[in-house]
């Protein structure tokens, strides 16, 4: 079993773990205008971080997110981490997105002392909102070699730029004046401690991981039975020794396509067997738009602090994610011990 805790969250909704996740608890939303337009001159909405000005952009924007979350986690938890080596897994968007990466900025920060010393350098999962479960995987490995106590995640992405916009607005994703079925654009960066012993309060105890791909996307017209996410999804229970009806409640990084929808549903009627009274579906993106990679962690922050504050409808948590791309994963998580 491994856990991850140590959540430093910066977003739309707050500067950290516990604000993020009470803002999102609450139901309040970030959407305001951007400096970006439409096709048809209207001002694009989108969920922007305040603590970064609207004239930053691109790389150095993906800089200035990156450094307020790198910030609060040395304050709040430099001092807790084990001494040793600690590898850095980076979780950026897909190759084939436009868009900063991780990739571009890495060389000018500054990580916690220990990260990926010695020889080895970051390892770079570029992905989009899959890539944090394909890192929890990678340091599920990197844990079980001597000498290896704890292993950070960084994901951090921005759809606040006008490349990523002027590509969701050419494949009709972009929600503008004219389109209701589309993506807020928002934006992210956080970090995370995965270790084999838990470290702070707010950890989640990871059961199960499911990775896949799908060939039905919404960029193409296959048809479409949600066969990737329910491959994920049923890998995550099986691991975790869990069936759909035993899950609490849902997590996913919809974004608010209709698309994204319909496969979690899909998803849900093809595993459920037994029936249940009540089974949530918790969308960060509600509040703070569609995050990229970096969704993947406010799922799994979010989740760290329904459980540990007593709000969370249960004690076992399934997360969701997806690609525009075709990659599926699903994790399954629980409280604490």
């Amino acid at each position: 079993m491994i856990y991850l805790s140590c959540f430093s969250l910066v977003c739309a909704v707050g500067y950290s773990a516990a604000s993020a996740s009470a803002a999102l608890q609450a139901g309040i939303p970030a959407f305001a205008e951007t400096v970006y337009r439409d096709g048809n001159g209207e001002p694009i909405i989108g969920a922007a971080v305040e603590a970064v000005e609207p004239h930053v952009r691109g790389s150095e924007r993906l800089l200035g997110l990156v450094r307020l979350a790198l910030g609060e986690f040395e304050s709040e938890f430099g001092g807790r981490l084990p001494r040793g080596r600690m590898p850095l897994l980076l979780c950026s968007s897909e190759t084939e997105r436009p868009g900063a990466r991780l990739s571009d900025i890495v060389g000018r920060l500054r990580f916690p002392a220990g990260s990926s010393s010695g020889n080895r350098r970051p390892t770079h999962v570029a992905n989009g909102a899959t890539s944090v479960f394909q890192a929890i995987r990678m340091a599920r490995a990197h844990l079980a070699e001597p000498g290896t106590e704890v292993c950070l995640i960084l994901a951090a992405d921005s759809l606040i730029d006008a490349r990523v916009l002027h590509w969701l607005d050419r494949t009709h994703r972009l929600k503008t004046s004219d389109r209701t079925d589309g993506i807020i654009p928002g934006e992210a960066a956080c970090l995370a401690v995965v270790s084999r012993e838990p470290l702070s309060d707010d950890r989640v105890s990871v059961r199960g991981l499911g990775v896949t791909t799908e060939s039905a996307t919404v960029l193409n017209e296959e048809p479409f039975r949600a066969d990737g996410m329910t491959a994920a999804l049923r890998a995550a229970l099986q691991e975790a020794g869990l069936a759909m009806h035993d899950v609490d409640f849902r997590l996913s990084d919809v974004g608010g396509e209709s698309y994204a929808f319909e496969e979690l549903v899909l998803a849900q009627t093809r595993l459920m067997r037994k029936v249940r009274s009540s089974q949530p579906l918790w969308h960060p993106a509600d509040c703070m738009g569609d995050c990229g990679a970096a969704a993947g962690l406010t799922q799994l922050a979010w989740a760290g602090q329904a459980f540990q504050r007593g709000y969370a409808p249960g004690p076992v948590a399934a997360l969701h994610a997806s690609s525009a791309f075709g990659q599926r994963a699903a994790a399954v998580v629980t409280a604490g011990e």
